[in-house]
Protein backbone atom coordinates (compact mmCIF):
# COMPACT_ATOMS: atom_id res chain seq x y z
CA UNK A 1 0.00 0.00 0.00
CA UNK A 2 1.41 3.63 -0.96
CA UNK A 3 2.52 5.28 1.93
CA UNK A 4 1.99 9.26 2.31
CA UNK A 5 5.25 9.94 1.52
CA UNK A 6 4.61 8.07 -1.79
CA UNK A 7 1.30 9.91 -2.02
CA UNK A 8 3.18 13.45 -1.93
CA UNK A 9 5.85 12.50 -4.15
CA UNK A 10 3.44 11.42 -6.78
CA UNK A 11 1.25 14.33 -6.29
CA UNK A 12 4.35 17.01 -6.76
CA UNK A 13 5.19 14.96 -9.66
CA UNK A 14 2.08 15.32 -10.98
CA UNK A 15 1.67 18.88 -10.46
CA UNK A 16 5.48 19.74 -12.17
CA UNK A 17 5.52 17.44 -14.86
CA UNK A 18 9.18 16.74 -14.14
CA UNK A 19 10.90 14.62 -11.73
CA UNK A 20 13.77 17.28 -11.10
CA UNK A 21 11.19 20.24 -10.28
CA UNK A 22 9.04 18.06 -7.56
CA UNK A 23 12.73 16.75 -6.06
CA UNK A 24 13.51 20.93 -5.83
CA UNK A 25 10.19 21.70 -4.21
CA UNK A 26 9.87 18.07 -1.94
CA UNK A 27 13.45 19.10 -0.82
CA UNK A 28 14.99 14.99 -1.83
CA UNK A 29 17.10 13.91 -4.45
CA UNK A 30 15.97 13.49 -8.03
CA UNK A 31 16.68 9.32 -8.22
CA UNK A 32 15.09 9.05 -4.87
CA UNK A 33 11.84 10.79 -6.52
CA UNK A 34 12.04 8.73 -9.60
CA UNK A 35 12.29 5.58 -7.48
CA UNK A 36 9.39 6.22 -5.83
CA UNK A 37 7.56 6.87 -8.57
CA UNK A 38 8.93 3.39 -10.33
CA UNK A 39 7.51 1.41 -7.17
CA UNK A 40 4.43 2.76 -7.29
CA UNK A 41 4.23 1.65 -10.98
CA UNK A 42 5.57 -1.49 -9.66
CA UNK A 43 3.33 -2.20 -7.01
CA UNK A 44 -0.05 -1.42 -8.95
CA UNK A 45 1.14 -2.67 -12.63
CA UNK A 46 0.19 0.62 -14.06
CA UNK A 47 2.41 3.17 -16.18
CA UNK A 48 1.31 6.57 -14.50
CA UNK A 49 3.30 8.67 -16.61
CA UNK A 50 4.75 8.71 -20.13
CA UNK A 51 7.99 10.04 -20.38
CA UNK A 52 8.08 12.36 -23.07
CA UNK A 53 11.12 14.76 -23.72
CA UNK A 54 10.48 17.70 -22.31
CA UNK A 55 8.07 16.82 -19.18
CA UNK A 56 6.01 14.00 -18.15
CA UNK A 57 2.48 13.07 -19.01
CA UNK A 58 0.16 11.72 -16.71
CA UNK A 59 -1.76 8.56 -17.68
CA UNK A 60 -5.67 7.82 -17.36
CA UNK A 61 -4.76 5.40 -14.58
CA UNK A 62 -2.15 8.03 -13.20
CA UNK A 63 -5.51 10.64 -13.33
CA UNK A 64 -7.01 8.09 -11.15
CA UNK A 65 -4.66 7.87 -8.30
CA UNK A 66 -4.03 11.20 -8.45
CA UNK A 67 -7.50 12.22 -7.66
CA UNK A 68 -7.81 9.58 -4.51
CA UNK A 69 -4.05 10.35 -3.54
CA UNK A 70 -5.07 14.11 -3.31
CA UNK A 71 -8.31 12.81 -1.18
CA UNK A 72 -6.28 10.68 0.99
CA UNK A 73 -3.28 13.58 1.71
CA UNK A 74 -6.37 16.23 2.23
CA UNK A 75 -8.01 13.82 5.06
CA UNK A 76 -4.72 12.99 6.92
CA UNK A 77 -4.08 16.62 6.80
CA UNK A 78 -8.01 17.33 8.27
CA UNK A 79 -7.40 14.80 10.86
CA UNK A 80 -3.57 15.96 12.19
CA UNK A 81 -5.01 19.40 12.24
CA UNK A 82 -8.49 18.55 14.33
CA UNK A 83 -6.41 16.21 16.68
CA UNK A 84 -3.38 18.68 17.22
CA UNK A 85 -6.44 21.49 18.18
CA UNK A 86 -9.11 19.13 19.99
CA UNK A 87 -8.89 21.37 23.30
CA UNK A 88 -8.01 24.44 21.80
CA UNK A 89 -9.03 26.90 18.71
CA UNK A 90 -10.75 25.53 15.79
CA UNK A 91 -8.13 26.95 13.29
CA UNK A 92 -9.04 28.55 9.95
CA UNK A 93 -6.54 29.56 6.97
CA UNK A 94 -7.92 32.05 4.97
CA UNK A 95 -6.58 33.19 1.57
CA UNK A 96 -7.86 36.55 -0.15
CA UNK A 97 -6.88 38.21 -3.59
CA UNK A 98 -5.36 41.51 -3.00
CA UNK A 99 -8.29 43.61 -3.81
CA UNK A 100 -10.53 41.59 -1.17
CA UNK A 101 -7.88 41.57 1.07
CA UNK A 102 -7.52 45.85 0.52
CA UNK A 103 -11.41 45.72 1.27
CA UNK A 104 -12.95 43.32 2.92
CA UNK A 105 -11.03 40.36 4.63
CA UNK A 106 -10.40 42.53 7.63
CA UNK A 107 -13.78 43.21 8.40
CA UNK A 108 -15.16 39.72 7.99
CA UNK A 109 -12.56 38.33 10.03
CA UNK A 110 -13.22 40.92 12.94
CA UNK A 111 -17.11 39.44 12.84
CA UNK A 112 -15.56 35.91 12.22
CA UNK A 113 -13.58 36.21 15.94
CA UNK A 114 -16.31 38.20 17.41
CA UNK A 115 -19.17 35.64 16.43
CA UNK A 116 -16.74 32.54 16.84
CA UNK A 117 -14.14 33.92 19.89
CA UNK A 118 -12.95 29.70 19.50
CA UNK A 119 -12.14 30.76 15.60
CA UNK A 120 -8.20 30.89 15.18
CA UNK A 121 -7.37 33.00 11.57
CA UNK A 122 -5.16 33.21 9.54
CA UNK A 123 -4.68 35.15 6.08
CA UNK A 124 -2.66 34.93 3.08
CA UNK A 125 -3.18 37.43 0.59
CA UNK A 126 -1.73 37.19 -2.60
CA UNK A 127 -2.94 37.43 -6.62
CA UNK A 128 -5.16 34.78 -7.72
CA UNK A 129 -2.84 32.67 -9.54
CA UNK A 130 -0.86 32.14 -6.32
CA UNK A 131 -4.40 31.61 -3.91
CA UNK A 132 -5.07 28.67 -6.80
CA UNK A 133 -1.41 27.49 -6.02
CA UNK A 134 -1.88 27.44 -2.14
CA UNK A 135 -5.41 25.39 -2.27
CA UNK A 136 -4.13 23.00 -4.26
CA UNK A 137 -1.42 22.33 -1.88
CA UNK A 138 -3.48 22.24 1.02
CA UNK A 139 -1.95 25.36 2.42
CA UNK A 140 -5.40 27.49 2.67
CA UNK A 141 -8.96 26.24 3.89
CA UNK A 142 -11.41 28.78 2.12
CA UNK A 143 -10.54 31.70 -0.18
CA UNK A 144 -12.49 34.98 -1.79
CA UNK A 145 -11.01 35.14 -5.37
CA UNK A 146 -11.66 37.88 -7.98
CA UNK A 147 -10.14 36.20 -10.59
CA UNK A 148 -11.15 33.36 -12.28
CA UNK A 149 -9.85 29.67 -10.74
CA UNK A 150 -8.71 27.15 -13.56
CA UNK A 151 -8.13 24.14 -11.75
CA UNK A 152 -10.87 21.38 -11.22
CA UNK A 153 -9.89 20.68 -8.00
CA UNK A 154 -11.22 23.31 -6.45
CA UNK A 155 -15.00 24.08 -5.86
CA UNK A 156 -16.11 27.76 -7.15
CA UNK A 157 -18.95 30.27 -6.21
CA UNK A 158 -20.08 33.89 -6.85
CA UNK A 159 -21.13 34.81 -3.60
CA UNK A 160 -20.16 38.63 -2.88
CA UNK A 161 -21.15 41.08 -6.49
CA UNK A 162 -18.27 43.47 -7.03
CA UNK A 163 -18.25 46.43 -9.86
CA UNK A 164 -14.43 47.30 -11.69
CA UNK A 165 -14.49 51.01 -11.80
CA UNK A 166 -12.25 53.11 -14.71
CA UNK A 167 -11.34 56.16 -13.59
CA UNK A 168 -8.78 58.99 -14.50
CA UNK A 169 -7.05 62.18 -12.61
CA UNK A 170 -9.12 65.44 -12.36
CA UNK A 171 -6.91 66.88 -15.26
CA UNK A 172 -7.06 63.98 -17.47
CA UNK A 173 -9.15 64.76 -21.14
CA UNK A 174 -11.74 62.06 -20.17
CA UNK A 175 -12.61 64.00 -17.16
CA UNK A 176 -14.59 66.23 -19.11
CA UNK A 177 -17.30 64.22 -20.83
CA UNK A 178 -20.05 62.64 -18.93
CA UNK A 179 -19.97 59.53 -20.57
CA UNK A 180 -17.28 57.85 -23.07
CA UNK A 181 -17.37 54.87 -25.30
CA UNK A 182 -15.07 51.74 -25.34
CA UNK A 183 -13.53 53.51 -28.37
CA UNK A 184 -12.34 56.63 -26.55
CA UNK A 185 -9.68 53.94 -24.93
CA UNK A 186 -7.73 53.60 -27.90
CA UNK A 187 -4.21 53.64 -27.42
CA UNK A 188 -5.08 55.31 -23.77
CA UNK A 189 -2.07 54.81 -21.54
CA UNK A 190 -3.21 52.58 -18.15
CA UNK A 191 -1.51 51.99 -14.83
CA UNK A 192 -2.88 48.08 -14.25
CA UNK A 193 -2.58 45.34 -11.92
CA UNK A 194 0.09 42.88 -11.93
CA UNK A 195 -0.05 39.56 -14.22
CA UNK A 196 -1.77 37.32 -12.64
CA UNK A 197 -4.66 39.19 -10.59
CA UNK A 198 -8.44 39.34 -11.49
CA UNK A 199 -9.01 42.48 -12.22
CA UNK A 200 -6.95 42.98 -14.63
CA UNK A 201 -7.72 40.03 -16.57
CA UNK A 202 -11.37 40.59 -16.86
CA UNK A 203 -10.49 44.31 -18.14
CA UNK A 204 -7.98 42.98 -20.71
CA UNK A 205 -10.63 40.36 -21.91
CA UNK A 206 -13.30 43.29 -22.64
CA UNK A 207 -10.35 45.54 -24.46
CA UNK A 208 -9.43 42.14 -26.37
CA UNK A 209 -13.34 41.83 -26.99
CA UNK A 210 -13.91 45.06 -28.36
CA UNK A 211 -10.66 44.96 -30.25
CA UNK A 212 -9.43 48.05 -28.63
CA UNK A 213 -5.47 48.56 -28.16
CA UNK A 214 -4.41 50.58 -24.95
CA UNK A 215 -0.64 50.91 -23.30
CA UNK A 216 0.43 49.48 -20.17
CA UNK A 217 2.66 51.72 -18.95
CA UNK A 218 2.75 50.86 -15.17
CA UNK A 219 1.89 47.75 -13.31
CA UNK A 220 2.20 46.78 -9.57
CA UNK A 221 0.27 44.82 -7.14
CA UNK A 222 -0.88 47.77 -4.59
CA UNK A 223 -4.25 49.12 -5.57
CA UNK A 224 -2.92 52.44 -3.59
CA UNK A 225 -0.43 52.96 -5.70
CA UNK A 226 -2.32 52.95 -8.85
CA UNK A 227 -4.55 55.28 -7.39
CA UNK A 228 -1.95 57.76 -6.67
CA UNK A 229 -0.44 57.48 -10.33
CA UNK A 230 -3.71 58.25 -11.72
CA UNK A 231 -4.55 61.01 -9.39
CA UNK A 232 -0.98 62.61 -10.46
CA UNK A 233 -2.58 61.71 -14.61
CA UNK A 234 -0.02 58.95 -15.26
CA UNK A 235 -3.03 57.43 -16.73
CA UNK A 236 -6.47 55.59 -16.72
CA UNK A 237 -6.91 52.77 -13.65
CA UNK A 238 -9.19 50.28 -13.29
CA UNK A 239 -10.40 49.05 -9.77
CA UNK A 240 -13.03 47.73 -7.83
CA UNK A 241 -15.08 50.72 -6.84
CA UNK A 242 -14.88 49.18 -3.38
CA UNK A 243 -11.03 50.46 -3.67
CA UNK A 244 -11.57 53.62 -5.17
CA UNK A 245 -14.89 55.08 -3.35
CA UNK A 246 -13.05 57.02 -0.72
CA UNK A 247 -10.67 58.66 -3.17
CA UNK A 248 -13.75 59.88 -5.26
CA UNK A 249 -15.81 60.98 -2.67
CA UNK A 250 -12.74 63.22 -1.70
CA UNK A 251 -12.91 64.87 -5.66
CA UNK A 252 -9.20 63.14 -5.70
CA UNK A 253 -9.69 61.09 -9.13
CA UNK A 254 -12.69 60.84 -11.44
CA UNK A 255 -14.95 57.65 -12.52
CA UNK A 256 -14.92 57.60 -16.35
CA UNK A 257 -18.61 55.99 -16.94
CA UNK A 258 -18.41 53.44 -19.94
CA UNK A 259 -21.43 53.63 -22.46
CA UNK A 260 -22.89 49.97 -22.67
CA UNK A 261 -19.84 48.38 -20.86
CA UNK A 262 -20.73 46.38 -17.67
CA UNK A 263 -18.15 45.63 -15.75
CA UNK A 264 -20.13 43.58 -12.78
CA UNK A 265 -18.22 40.88 -11.53
CA UNK A 266 -18.01 38.70 -8.44
CA UNK A 267 -16.33 37.84 -5.70
CA UNK A 268 -16.17 33.52 -5.66
CA UNK A 269 -15.83 31.63 -2.88
CA UNK A 270 -13.06 28.84 -3.13
CA UNK A 271 -12.16 25.60 -1.54
CA UNK A 272 -10.55 22.56 -2.71
CA UNK A 273 -12.99 19.75 -3.32
CA UNK A 274 -11.22 16.83 -2.21
CA UNK A 275 -10.92 18.41 1.81
CA UNK A 276 -14.00 17.97 3.60
CA UNK A 277 -16.28 20.72 4.97
CA UNK A 278 -15.81 21.73 8.72
CA UNK A 279 -17.79 23.94 11.20
CA UNK A 280 -15.02 26.74 10.79
CA UNK A 281 -15.53 26.85 6.62
CA UNK A 282 -19.45 27.17 7.02
CA UNK A 283 -19.34 29.84 9.64
CA UNK A 284 -17.01 31.57 6.98
CA UNK A 285 -19.24 30.93 4.54
CA UNK A 286 -22.48 32.36 6.40
CA UNK A 287 -20.47 35.68 6.95
CA UNK A 288 -19.02 36.28 3.02
CA UNK A 289 -22.56 36.18 2.32
CA UNK A 290 -23.73 39.14 4.22
CA UNK A 291 -20.94 41.05 2.34
CA UNK A 292 -22.94 42.76 0.31
CA UNK A 293 -23.11 46.38 -1.48
CA UNK A 294 -25.44 48.17 -0.64
CA UNK A 295 -28.51 48.94 -2.89
CA UNK A 296 -27.93 52.54 -3.58
CA UNK A 297 -24.62 52.05 -4.98
CA UNK A 298 -26.02 51.04 -8.32
CA UNK A 299 -26.32 54.84 -9.03
CA UNK A 300 -22.03 55.19 -8.47
CA UNK A 301 -22.01 53.06 -12.31
CA UNK A 302 -24.67 54.50 -14.23
CA UNK A 303 -24.93 58.12 -15.08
Amino acid sequence: MATLKQLKTFIAVAEYKKMSEAARKLYVSQPTVSQIISDLEEEYGLLLFERQPKELKITPAGQTFLSSAQQIIAIHTNLEQNMKNIHSKRPLRIGATLTVGNTLISTLAETLMKDYPDLDISVFIDNTRMIEHRMIHNELDIALVEGIITREEIVTDPIIDDYLCLFCGKEHPLAALDTITVEDLHNQTFIMRERGSGTRAIFENIMLTHHIPFQTKWECSSGTAIIDAVRHNMGLGVLSFRCIEEFVEKGEIQVCHLEGISMKRYFYLCYNKNNPVNSQMLNFIDAAKKMQLPDDKHLFFNK
